[in-house]
């Protein structure tokens, strides 16, 4: 009888895993467009809904060959803008999850559209918006484009006014997506599992009331 419920245990097992392989395989294997070269993220706790969000990227985005690689600008996030989000799960724990139950909601989701700006021949973008009950603004800056990419830029950004009570410590997982889908979808999403800075904000102390001595 043990025997049995280990045989039919051990099946079931099998079948979720074979379940969640898809979701298990690394970004890295599907054709992988995008790429973060280098990544600096800080979560700053404040009141409820006042978090702060800073990143530093460094993204480049390789196309898809073929006779337009770049699909007419859709790949250069100066152009088009980027869409940005952050879960405090890993990449493989979503996965996971979006395969078991349904892709957790993020903790910080934000489609990032640049104003352009040209000195000479230097080129970069500016933006600030709204975001969920406070601002992101961010600028971008394009470097020098190597040969055979679409183009590297370096990303600041900085979000306030956000609930990031969920990010409780390193790591996190980042999604990096163009304005032409390049990030989504489980097989496509440029998902990276990276080291983040987690605290609390800097409390000034409180003094109290000095009264004048007579």
């Amino acid at each position: 009888m043990r025997q049995s419920l280990r045989v039919v245990l051990m099946g079931a097992f099998a079948s979720a895993l074979l379940g969640f392989l898809p979701y298990l395989t690394s970004p890295a294997n599907a054709q992988q467009e995008i790429h973060l070269n280098s990544s600096t993220v800080q979560v700053v706790h404040n009141a409820p809904s006042t978090d702060v969000l800073n990143m530093s990227l460094k993204v480049e985005n390789d196309g898809d060959g073929g006779l337009d690689p770049c699909e007419s600008e859709a790949d250069d996030l100066l152009e088009t803008g980027v869409h940005l989000s952050v879960s405090h799960f890993t990449c493989t724990d979503y996965f996971v999850i979006c395969g078991a139950i349904a892709c957790p909601t993020f903790d910080f989701d934000a489609q990032v559209n640049y104003t352009e700006h040209d000195i000479g021949s230097a080129s970069y973008g500016t933006s600030f918006g709204a975001n969920a009950a406070g601002f992101v603004s961010s600028k971008i800056v394009a470097l020098a484009t190597p040969p055979g990419t679409c183009g590297t830029w370096s990303i600041n950004l900085q979000a306030t006014g956000q609930n990031l009570s969920g990010i409780a410590g390193p790591p996190v997982s980042l999604f990096v997506n163009d304005s032409d889908g390049d990030g989504d979808g489980i097989d496509a999403a440029q998902c990276f599992t990276v080291n983040a800075s987690v605290g609390n904000g800097i409390t000034k102390p409180h003094t109290g009331v000095h009264r004048a001595r007579h």
